[in-house]
């Protein structure tokens, strides 16, 4: 187990993490599986050999969880972590002033302070792996804020500055950090959200209410355990985006704040 590489996940259940799971279990990784879902976790492990797949059932919200997981994820490993994804999170959308206060208060809790709970457990198997990587999951909403996505805005744009700023604090660990920004990207939770916007099933709506091109086409889930790997080989990057279009707004904000925006009003209000 000692010699093997593995991938911690938060939010591996389903979607993203989940697929990205996979992706790095064909690889030979050993994979760790964290998430709150406990019957949905059980399900989704079936699918990896016994051997090579950890699960725990966490909260993110709950330090001494995550600490708890780690320390069973270690015994799992032999002691190493080579990347921690710190994937967990929740959308709730909605109008700011609408919002209820304890709603922003959860988007806040599990989308920053679980990103910070899970990165302070890891904290030790990731400096005692050389050449580790911690690989959070930012958002596109971080290029541009999204209206009806404030706060979840507010949240991922706190992920991606943690980012930046723990890619210069960790050096002295010889820990690497990035973080992944997703467009549209077709999982479980974007199939609910569309589904719910548009009052039809997803497959129904899809074609009205996502674009074609661009950087907000429909993107599967493989393509997120591609940017994982990537992150994890190409030690350059500090963001990953997907696709890569959606950096085109970070290009653009940084020379014209406007057209940064009307491109982003576009999308949303078109």
């Amino acid at each position: 187990m000692k010699e093997k590489k593995s991938i911690c996940i938060t939010g591996g259940a389903n979607g993203m993490g989940l697929e990205t799971a996979r992706y790095f279990s064909r690889k030979g990784w050993l994979v760790g599986l964290l998430d709150r879902d406990e019957s949905t976790l059980k399900e989704v492990s079936t699918a990896f050999d016994i051997n090579s797949v950890f699960t725990a059932v966490i909260d993110v919200t709950r330090a001494e969880d995550l600490n708890n997981a780690m320390e069973e994820f270690s015994v799992f490993t032999g002691g190493r972590m080579d990347i921690m994804f710190n994937n967990a999170g929740i959308a709730p959308g909605g109008w700011f002033d609408e919002m209820s206060l304890d709603e922003m208060r959860q988007i806040l809790e599990v989308n920053v302070m679980g990103v910070f709970n899970s990165i302070r457990a890891a904290l030790p198997l990731l400096k005692a792996t050389p050449n580790s990587l911690c690989l959070s999951t930012s958002s596109s909403c971080a290029t541009f804020g999204h209206a009806r996505r404030a706060v979840y805005t507010a949240s991922k744009f706190a992920v991606k500055g943690l980012t930046e700023a723990l890619s210069l604090e960790f050096e002295r660990f010889g820990i690497r950090t990035a973080d992944i920004l997703p467009g549209c990207i077709d999982t479980p939770l974007l199939r609910r959200e569309t589904a719910k916007g548009a009052g039809r099933p997803f497959d129904e709506s899809m074609l009205e209410n996502l674009p074609q091109e661009g950087a907000y086409r429909l993107m599967p889930a493989i393509s997120i355990a591609e940017a994982a790997w990537s992150a994890y080989e190409d030690s350059q990057p500090i963001h990953f985006y997907v696709p890569p279009e959606v950096g085109n707004t970070d290009k653009i904000k940084a020379t014209d704040i406007g057209a940064a925006r009307e491109e982003i009003r576009n999308f949303l209000f078109r």
